[in-house]
């Protein structure tokens, strides 16, 4: 085990790791993190998602980067050039990735129909844009100062501006999650039926499986960055940061695992045609219209109620007496109707 009496130069001046980075565990994480990098560009150009690919694929390459970066320091522990690689690479790269996932949510919400969406497109995209690159600026700050410098106010200050840039990244994380329990709230308890241009994909058991996974996935990413602001913010010295194997589990495992399911099941594949349809972006600039299919498509799974059977049969009745339905006024007739743009 490396201590600081193995640092014979001033490049060395500060105590980084008081272990000896285990050469097979990072090496194969490294080889596991390249490896996915061609394969995320190819996916994303045949099913023609470049942005989420690309961005997938520059939190790869930071954590490529972030893991030479420990491979290097299992024969120099003390380093602080590689230690620098290390924490850049590991900090930003999964910061990309979250980016990515994203970009996800406002198609889950088109494909179903966007009057079960909580905000309008516009504001999710500024907000998650601007939280992601939030966190970017400060985890890249606060990285650099707190390991180039030496001196303990500003090692300090620069340790605070990068736990409050992983926690940006965790709040933009729970936001997204609060957004899609609002959705799945929404789903169930709206009185919309499903947009019926899009039933070749929400009915498509592939679809299914890839929201379960990409569910999965955003947990793993959580689980990571709530490790990291303990990790960070018990300072470099601490027994939480100087555990490897807390490290590659609870860090490298969980970006890994999270971005293999995000490859196995595709976002694009498990949209198809519809991916390029229902980008927030997109949708931003077209005013959402309620639809009015004259045969509109109810999953199976979505059985009435007895209470919603009594009505039907009420509404049934109503109809069938010419008197009561002349004498029904229009408020009383959109009692039921939903207003999309009161819904925000």
């Amino acid at each position: 085990m490396a201590s600081s009496v193995d640092c014979n130069t001033s490049n060395c001046s500060r105590v980084f790791l008081t272990y000896e980075p285990s050469l097979a565990g990072n090496a194969v994480l490294l080889g596991l993190f390249v490896v996915l990098i061609p394969i995320t560009l190819v996916l994303g150009s045949r099913y023609r998602s470049s942005v989420f690919a690309t961005a997938v694929a520059t939190g790869l390459a930071l954590e490529v980067m972030g893991y030479i970066g420990r491979v290097l320091l299992h024969g120099s522990p003390n380093s602080r050039g590689d230690f620098i690689i290390f924490l850049l690479g590991t900090i930003l790269g999964p910061t990309c990735i979250c980016g990515a996932i994203f970009l996800v949510m406002p198609r889950i919400v088109a494909v179903y129909g966007e009057e079960f969406r909580s905000w309008r497109p516009a504001w999710y995209l500024f907000l998650f844009y601007a939280l992601t690159i939030i966190s970017l600026v400060l985890e890249l700050v606060g990285a650099i100062v707190s390991t180039v410098l030496d001196e303990d106010d500003l090692v300090t200050t620069g340790t605070r501006v990068l736990v409050v840039g992983l926690t940006v990244q965790i709040v933009s994380l729970a936001i997204f999650v609060a957004h899609a329990v609002m959705f799945a709230i929404a789903l169930r308890t709206r009185r919309h039926v499903l947009d019926p241009k899009y039933s070749y994909v929400y009915t498509n058991g592939y679809f299914k499986i890839f929201m379960v996974v990409f569910s999965i996935a955003t947990v793993l990413l959580i689980l990571r960055t709530a490790y990291r602001i303990v990790n960070v913010a018990e300072g470099f010295e601490s027994s939480i940061a100087q555990d490897e194997t807390l490290f590659l589990v609870l860090d490298g495992a969980m970006v890994l695992i999270a971005t293999v399911l995000l490859l196995t099941f595709f976002p694009a594949r498990a949209f198809g045609q519809s991916w390029s349809q229902t980008s927030a972006r997109r949708l931003s600039q077209v005013q959402a219209q309620p639809p009015h299919p004259a045969s509109p498509y109810i999953p199976s799974s979505a059985r009435p109620s007895p209470t919603d059977n009594r009505m039907s049969m009420k509404s049934a009745m109503t109809s069938s007496s010419p008197q009561k339905s002349q004498h029904q006024s229009p408020q009383t007739q959109q009692r039921n109707m939903v207003d999309s743009d009161a819904l925000w």
